[in-house]
């Protein structure tokens, strides 16, 4: 069996929070490492965000969340 490479994180905490690298704090801002996704990977998941949120938005307000909104309204003396 070949030996297991060490460059790449063994568990999803590592991956989250992998250790800082050397010469940097882990207090820096620096230490953190970034990474841009691809264009059209972000593309795609602004679509996939769109099309799910795009249904929630078509939906109605439920009426307790109005009832609550117009009780706030009231008591601020805004009238609806």
């Amino acid at each position: 069996m070949g030996q297991r490479d060490r460059s790449k994180p063994r568990h999803r905490q590592d991956m989250i929070n992998p250790p800082p690298r050397a010469g940097r704090t882990a207090e820096s801002p620096a230490a953190i490492p970034t990474t841009a996704l691809a264009a059209d990977l972000q593309a795609y998941i602004g679509r996939q965000l769109r099309a799910v949120y795009d249904e929630v938005l078509r939906e109605p307000v439920p009426e307790r969340f109005l009832s609550l909104l117009r009780e706030l309204d009231c008591k601020s003396g805004k009238k609806p």
